[in-house]
């Protein structure tokens, strides 16, 4: 039903406060339960608390409360790697063509209902979609693992735009190289004031591509499906496929437990290593 793996199940059960439980309140492997069942298929809350046997408004509360607790207890579980980390877990695919690559980038969209306001009808609707989205930059390491998630935009706002306002070019460091698709051309100057080289596929100009751009567009695509895969992944969990008015304030957190979720990125690894072995820990969430 939720997706989660005993032992992940258990991880995200240990990040609950030791408190009492009141009479009648669902306890704590319940409430996180209703939680993830709610993340993985957007269950009405009205079918939650039938199947929890609480009223809706109760089930509601009891998500809400859920996603608050383990966005404070997880703030620190997507971080950004040191360099020698990530050349350390980088495949060999990488290693032929990017070996320097830092992170590649793409952006992702929720889809939310229709805001109730004039002015955030206008911020959220996205042109390429059709829909109202709220929008977010992604960065993910050559081993898979999610390194970078911006704030909330919305579905108006460009990539570039995205990518400059949310702070992910201040991460760069000289020689560091970040993949992206034809959607950032924008912030190679940025990049390029970090010392850095943005790295995107061929732009057609009208004519028919050269051979080396031929191979070039491969060598790109080949590599840049790792960010693609970790958006499908977290895109199975269907709350992100319509998102209720009410949620849109928390769907940063919600998106950031589904990150949590589907990489299933067992903090107890982390507290066993220190910092020198960051690269085996590394390897180890990436496996997930």
């Amino acid at each position: 039903l939720s997706s989660a793996s005993f032992s992940l199940f258990a991880l995200l059960l240990s990040l609950f406060p030791d408190t009492s439980r009141r009479q009648n309140e669902l306890s704590s492997e319940n409430r996180l339960l209703l939680f993830l069942i709610k993340l993985k298929h957007n269950v009405p809350f009205s079918c939650l608390g039938i199947l929890f046997s609480v009223h809706r408004t109760t089930a509601a509360r009891m998500f809400r409360a859920t996603l608050e607790i383990l966005c404070a207890r997880t703030r620190d579980w997507i971080w950004w790697p040191r360099r020698g980390a990530v050349q350390a877990t980088m495949p060999p695919s990488f290693k032929v063509h990017y070996p320097l690559c830092r992170v590649i980038i793409d952006c992702t969209e929720m889809r939310v209902e229709m805001p109730p306001s004039v002015e955030k009808q206008n911020l959220w609707y996205s042109q390429y979609k059709g829909y109202y989205t709220v929008k977010y930059l992604i960065g993910v390491a050559p081993s898979g693992l999610v390194t970078f998630l911006s704030d909330g935009f919305g579905g108006r706002t460009t990539d570039t735009a995205i990518t400059i306002e949310s702070g992910f070019l201040n991460k760069l460091q000289p020689d560091d190289v970040v993949l992206a698709d034809k959607g950032f051309p924008g912030i190679v100057t940025g990049v390029g004031a970090k010392k850095a080289t943005l790295v995107m596929p061929p732009f057609a100009s009208g004519v028919q591509f050269t051979e080396v751009e031929v191979d070039s567009t491969y060598e790109t695509a080949s590599v840049r499906i790792h960010v693609e895969r970790v958006i499908q992944r977290v895109k199975i969990y269907t709350i992100t496929q319509r998102v209720s008015h009410h949620l849109i304030p928390r769907s940063m957190h919600a998106l950031r437990n589904e990150c949590y979720v589907a990489h299933a990125c067992h903090s107890f690894y982390r507290k066993a290593l220190n910092r020198n072995s960051e690269a085996v820990h590394l390897h180890n969430c990436a496996q997930y």
